[in-house]
């Protein structure tokens, strides 16, 4: 096969630029897997050994079909295709020591992240901390993405807050390193104080891994920033691919530097850009670079396009939340029953999970199948995440986080005060629970029955253990039999028992396929892979079903049809980047993001009104809307409000504001200074706001009454202190929180008395 035969100019210089570090800028749709695959088919073409290739993404999804299409393009060529976890993964399987690990350690999951965040907690008698575990776990995710130690991270602490998740983390890692366990990001954390303080180690990985490739650079935080540095010193033969207009994951640590600033680390890249999409039509492409342009943090590009111009983007304002997700249904049915669609070629995204509620009713209630990304992980369910804990205990002993859970699973008669008994003697003698447990007898407290519970257990433990070498397959029908779990699940009552069953097979299934596929694999090996998968690793497209996921989840995915929904302030953006620049550039990022997954149709939509916390509230729209060209758009309202909306459209000869026919194609729209003006919740609820309020009018300002901001949205009055026109007022707003203001020169409005229900 000629490998570059059917590849563009730009293109082609990717995949034939071998030495040298390399930065491609892959528009969104550019052919960016292609060009990866092809590099990589090249390089071994030019005669460079499998074993000095390496190609590093995010998802075991992206990481298996660019494995699949480099084996399509070279069969028998064992290429290092991984993500970044895994990657790290099995590089302390061989290193581990040198940072205090065993062979057999234990990767936690979130879950279990956070419940030894909890036990942290109540180990140092902390029982109602200012600060909830889950912003205590994230915080301590944070600081390690920032390679950020305890120490450092209570040096800088400027608060009790900041000062109670230092004290948490530095037990943390404790009790991680009791258990001999880690977790996804210490993964990194550990690789690059490998690669920081072992040189050799270091010079021996850069000698093998001469040709490094990075895909979604820009997602990079600064430990993958670190550990990709480490790799290429020696031999600077780096290719990163990536798109700053899709950098994301901010909140997670992704720093957008790490692309922006390529060039500066290292000498004479080579930068090539892909900006011809193959994915979009004309009309999605003109609205989605037409917003990205607001942006100033990013490298100027443009997609282009030889797709027709498509149908325009359809926009559509609704008068309640049921109504949008009803007028969605409606129109995905209305999609499919007319032959042009499946509805597997349907996804609607939304930015929070929360939204997905009422379109799952819709969905329903209309008999459309669907799908949900992003929801419960499959390995979280409780009897999933039961028997992958017997094989965690079996493959690390030390793992005391998998014995509390399945000691007493099923039941064995263990209470909680024989639970305190067995973990108090296992602290003071400074052994794992495992090996308190072998000792019952000698453990103050514990009554016969408990002692014979706990020296069962061993014995099955030990039953198990003996299975450690067998098939994964085996060792997980071995242990649901020998545990008397599945009995366990069979006696349940109704069809709950069969369902929990039915998870059980399909995970025999997965580890029959992972035996298949990885000839004599380990224990520690399927649970490395199952801990690492990502939500949309089991996402499958031919289910048959319409796909319903946050924009997030939606990053590196296509459909024919998208439904972007609840577009509006607070929401999309969020209301946390109103006062952050920064933030409010990766919001807009994310819904460029998803307006490019769109294949040939796109339907934007919101409501005027949105039920939030059990209250109906009136919404102002998305300023993003107003950053949108009406030339490829058509608007639609179907909340039967008379408003005076304006603000979206460069052109005024729409009186709402909003392009309300199709739309006579115009080449690089410019934004006149109407564009930017935002439609208010005030003109959403038929109202005008003042800019001041009349010192006359301040007494209606009163705790528990319901106000009005054209920015925030609907709040309500929590306090009001001082007097005359120095009078101020603490308002808890429904999306941004609270804020005070000087009620006198506020535009604020009372829409509601305290007590009463917010009027129109």
């Amino acid at each position: 096969m000629d490998l570059l035969a059917d590849l563009t100019t730009p293109q082609r210089e990717a995949v034939m630029h071998v030495d040298g570090p390399m930065l491609v800028l892959a528009g969104a749709g550019s052919g960016k897997t292609r060009v990866i695959t092809r590099r990589v088919a090249y390089l071994l073409k030019q005669g460079i050994a499998a074993d000095n290739i390496l190609a590093l993404t995010f998802t075991n999804k992206a990481a298996g079909e660019m494995r699949e299409r480099i084996e399509a393009l070279t069969p028998g060529a064992r290429v290092w295709v991984g993500t970044f976890h895994g990657f790290c993964a099995r590089l302390l399987r061989t290193h581990g020591s040198l940072v205090g690990l065993d062979k057999a350690f234990t990767i936690y999951d979130q879950s279990d992240r956070l419940k030894t965040v909890r036990e942290v907690l109540d180990a140092l008698g902390i029982e109602d901390p200012p600060i909830t575990p889950e912003k205590i776990e994230s915080a301590i995710s944070k600081a390690k993405n920032d390679l950020a130690s305890p120490k450092s991270l209570a040096f800088r602490a400027r608060d009790d807050k900041d000062r109670l998740v230092a004290k948490v983390y530095a037990a943390y890692e404790e009790r991680l390193k009791g258990a001999s366990a880690v977790d996804f990001d210490d993964l990194l954390v550990h690789v690059v104080s490998i690669l920081k303080n072992h040189k050799d180690v270091r010079a021996s990985l850069d000698a093998r891994f001469r040709y490094v490739l990075v895909d979604e650079y820009q997602d990079t935080n600064m430990a993958q920033y670190a550990i990709v540095r480490a790799l290429s010193v020696d031999h600077p033969n780096l290719c990163v691919t990536g798109d700053p207009d899709q950098s994301i994951y901010g909140w997670r640590g992704a720093n957008l530097s790490n692309i922006l600033e390529f060039e500066k680390d290292y000498n004479f890249v080579k930068v090539v850009k892909l900006e011809h999409n193959y994915r979009s039509t004309k009309n999605i492409l003109s609205v989605a670079d037409h917003l990205i342009q607001f942006n100033t943090n990013r490298k100027p590009k443009a997609l282009i396009t030889e797709n027709s111009r498509g149908e325009p983007v359809d926009l559509t304002v609704y008068g309640r939340e049921s109504d949008e997700a009803e007028g969605v249904a409606g129109r995905i049915q209305s999609l499919v029953r007319d032959g042009s669609y499946n509805y597997s070629d349907v996804a609607v995204f939304c930015r929070i999970t929360a939204l997905t509620r009422t379109f799952e009713q819709a969905f329903r209630s209309a008999r459309i199948p669907y799908q949900i990304i992003g929801g419960v992980s499959f390995y979280e369910r409780q009897e999933v995440k039961d028997v992958v804990s017997y094989l965690n205990l079996i493959n690390n002993p030390k793992d005391d986080l998998a014995f509390t859970r399945v000691v007493n699973v099923p039941p064995r008669g263990l209470g909680k005060t024989s639970f305190e008994h067995l973990i108090s003697a296992a602290r003071e003698r400074g052994e794992t629970l495992l090996e308190t447990a072998r000792k019952a007898k000698s453990v103050p407290g514990l009554k016969d029955k408990a002692i014979r519970a706990f020296l069962d257990f061993t014995q099955l433990y030990d039953e198990l253990a003996a299975l450690r070498d067998d098939s994964v397959e085996k060792v997980i029908l071995q242990l649901m039999e020998k545990s008397g779990y599945r009995q366990h699940l069979k006696d349940e009552p109704g069809d709950k028992g069969e369902d929990r069953l039915a998870n059980l097979e399909e995970l025999i299934t997965a580890a029959r396929e992972f035996d298949a596929e990885h000839a004599g694999a380990t224990i520690q090996e399927f649970l490395s892979d199952i801990t690492l998968a990502s939500p949309i690793d089991r996402w499958d497209q031919q289910t048959g079903a319409v796909t319903l996921m946050t924009l997030h989840a939606a990053k590196g995915l296509e459909f024919p049809v998208v439904f972007i929904v609840a577009l509006e302030a607070g929401i999309l953006p969020h209301s946390r980047a109103f006062d952050n620049p920064s933030e409010m550039e990766e919001e807009r990022r994310l819904l460029f993001v998803g307006i490019t997954r769109a294949k040939r149709e796109l339907f934007l939509s919101r409501c005027r009104i949105r039920s939030f916390r059990g209250q109906q509230q009136a919404t102002a729209q998305s300023q993003f809307l107003t950053e949108l060209p009406r030339e490829f758009m058509v608007y639609e309202d179907r909340s039967g409000v008379v408003t005076s909306e304006r603000g979206w459209s460069p052109s005024s000869s729409s009186s709402s504001g909003y392009a309300s026919r199709r739309p006579e194609p115009r080449p690089n729209p410019t934004p006149s200074p109407a564009a930017f003006r935002l439609t208010t919740a005030a003109q959403l609820g038929g109202g005008s706001f003042p800019t001041t309020t009349p010192t006359s009018d301040l007494d209606a300002f009163r705790p528990g009454a319901s106000v009005l901001h054209p920015e925030y949205g609907l709040g309500r009055i929590v306090s009001v202190d001082g007097a005359g026109p120095n009078r101020k007022g603490k308002i808890a707003f429904t999306l941004s929180g609270e804020k005070t203001f000087v009620l006198a020169k506020s535009p604020l409005k009372v829409v509601g008395k305290a007590g009463g229900r917010p009027t129109r």
